[in-house]
């Protein structure tokens, strides 16, 4: 079996959360003006007329987005196949009809987001890679455009209780930051066990799924989840809407704490969840299939110290915040059998520059014991060693930095200790690893003023 068919048949089980990529942009103070911004231009001209044609859509109840990711990867050492690089780009475009403001229907709001591929070059760098975690990290854009989202959301309760349903992707609901001060890089921030063991892949595949959140005071909810498990419908841009080549569901409980800048200087974000997926999984090693595969995952984040001593609520002033999160595959036969991570961010350091941060993250992740055993059975038969693939630890550093008004960049470097082979299990053995990246964000919507 050649390497680009065990990445397309095998490896590509989930698809990829490569950075919760529109999630999270949308998370970041893309209307901010950053350092260095150019003044608005005193003739008419476009950045004139787009908020013109924005804010009568607005005014009618249309809010438009569009947001351009553009992602780089190189494993500069180490890894199976040294010095591969990987780029691709995405383009969201997105709107929100207030459903209230168009027919009288209070509460319900209806999301759309079409995403489109561009410049994607080496999309096997995985296989050159060869490690689970990092792997993983970069988006893999299996064609040209996605529907990514086209629900329908309904408030009830005096907004206590929200009702989600129609084609979306689970990864924009749970595990999740609110703050800033948890792990935001668009391509290093990964959760293994969400995306291997429980199915749920980037926010850039949407399938069919329904999400119920409960707020129980202002700050605990309850919320719970199911979503269609069908990987070959990545293969279809989304707009295939049938469930004939769906292998199972997965289901989602979650409980959360989330207390943010709006009541506390000192924001506060905990999430505990448990998930089913009723997929049938493939025992790598006797070729038995079992049925589905059951997890958890927490997080926490915590802002602990401010500059201004807790004065203000200022979400952007200098401030450092702690994050930590881990789960367990609870079957032997899951792809990953447990992993932890723990960081810190510094956030805002320079009074100038109040959308820049920091961030510092130790990530360790270990294979199911079933995969771990048929990883070494392939690398003894392909002449290596056969040792066990223990745990892979990941150190991670990386950065915001506001460059222009709507315009970041995030870098990154990753220093990878003891890879596996999981994407290319023929191959040699995965040597330790530097692997530098980078993402640039762009919010189109910010730099020509969409009105909301």
């Amino acid at each position: 079996m050649s390497v680009s068919k065990n990445i397309s048949t095998r490896r590509r089980r989930w698809g990829n959360r490569g950075a919760c990529a529109l999630a999270l942009a949308s998370l970041l103070p893309g209307a901010a003006l950053a350092q260095g911004a150019p003044a608005e231009p005193s003739s008419p001209s476009i950045t004139h007329v787009i908020p013109d044609v924005t804010k009568a859509f607005a005014d009618n109840g249309i809010n438009w987005r569009a947001i351009v990711l553009y992602n780089f990867v190189d494993n500069v050492s180490g890894g199976i196949n040294t010095g591969s690089r990987m780029t691709n780009g995405i383009f969201d475009l997105g709107a929100d009809a207030d459903l209230n403001k168009l027919v009288g229907w209070q509460g319900a709001t209806v999301h759309f987001d079409q995403d489109l591929f561009f410049l994607r070059s080496n999309e096997s760098w995985s296989a050159d890679m060869g490690d689970a975690t990092v792997g993983y990290q970069p988006p893999h854009l299996f064609r040209g455009n996605y529907l990514s989202r086209f629900t329908i959301e309904q408030s009830l309760l005096n907004d206590r209780l929200d009702v989600e349903v129609g084609r979306t992707n689970l990864s924009r609901y749970f595990l999740t930051s609110n703050n800033t001060g948890d792990c935001n890089q668009l391509l290093t921030c990964f959760k293994n066990i969400w995306a291997f063991d429980a199915g749920i892949s980037t926010p850039v595949y949407g399938t069919w799924s329904g999400r119920v959140k409960y707020d129980i005071t202002p700050d605990l909810y309850l919320q719970a989840a199911a979503t269609e498990d069908n990987k070959l419908d990545l293969y279809t841009g989304g707009w295939t809407w049938n469930t004939n080549t769906a292998t199972g569901t997965t289901v989602v409980g979650e409980i959360g704490y989330d207390r943010g800048f709006d009541e506390t200087a000192y924001p506060t974000r905990i999430e505990l969840l448990g998930f089913h997926n009723t997929s049938p999984v493939t025992d790598e090693l006797s070729g038995y299939k079992h049925n589905g595969s059951s997890g958890m995952f927490a997080t926490f984040d915590q802002y602990v110290w401010r500059k201004d001593g807790g004065a203000t609520h200022n979400p952007h002033g200098t401030a450092l915040a702690v994050f930590a999160g881990g789960g367990e595959g609870f079957n032997a036969y899951d792809p990953i059998g447990a992993e932890a991570y723990v960081g810190t961010t510094l956030q805002a350091p320079f009074a100038d520059r109040p959308f820049d941060s920091y961030t510092f993250q130790m990530h360790w992740s270990d294979l199911g014991s079933t995969e771990a055993a048929y990883l070494a059975k392939e690398n003894a038969a392909n002449g290596g060693s056969g040792k066990p693939f223990n745990g892979t630890y990941v150190l991670d550093w990386h950065a915001q930095i506001g460059v222009v008004k709507g315009v970041f960049v995030q870098p990154s470097l990753e220093y990878v200790i003891n890879p596996n082979n999981y994407y290319n299990p023929t191959a040699k053995r995965a040597r330790n690893a530097v692997v530098v990246g980078a993402t640039l964000i762009m919010n189109l919507g910010a730099i020509m003023g969409f009105a909301h």
